[in-house]
């Protein structure tokens, strides 16, 4: 909600880092998680307006929320390789606790960077395995180079205001 358009998710995607402690796009109080899922939304009237979902990833056991990725992610460690994932439950991907979440205008985290993001980054992480985390990190790119990191360092706030958003 608050939005000024409805939007519709075109994709999702992982950030992951090479440590435990480093690839998240946002941290907490300074600190990084180990990876940050974005659920990227265009606007159906202005799709050059994006509005991005940011869920972080912390490592534990229970390895639902990513055992759909995780099935084919050594199927496709060649950036050549395609797999299908059929039956996405982008709920599972959520965390259970969607009423608190952080929410500002800010930019891609790709080339270009554009300022073109509503960004909401829910409190409350998922869950990641170490083994799941092991298989992301196993990912090539198109230069055939491990993606060990493929995270965009935290940027700067600027003149940014950044509302702590709590629903009933």
């Amino acid at each position: 909600g608050g939005f000024d358009q409805t939007y519709r998710l075109v994709q999702y995607h992982f950030h992951w880092g090479l440590h435990d402690n480093e690839g998240s796009e946002h941290t907490l109080a300074g600190l990084h998680y180990p990876a940050e899922l974005h659920l990227v939304h265009e606007g159906l009237a202005n799709p050059n307006k994006l509005a991005v979902i940011g869920v972080f990833l912390v490592l534990g056991d229970d390895d639902n929320a990513l055992s759909q990725e995780c099935s084919v992610l050594n199927k496709i460690i060649d950036p050549a390789q395609s797999e299908q994932i059929q039956g996405v439950l982008l709920d599972d991907k959520l965390p259970k606790n969607r009423k608190s979440f952080w929410r500002y205008t800010g930019s891609l985290t790709t080339p270009p960077c554009s300022e073109v993001v509503t960004w909401t980054i829910f409190t409350e992480p998922i869950v990641v395995t170490k083994f799941q985390l092991a298989l992301f990190r196993s990912l090539h790119d198109k230069t055939g180079q491990i993606m060990e990191k493929n995270f965009r360092p935290v940027q700067k706030l600027y003149e940014r205001e950044i509302q702590f958003i709590v629903t009933a």
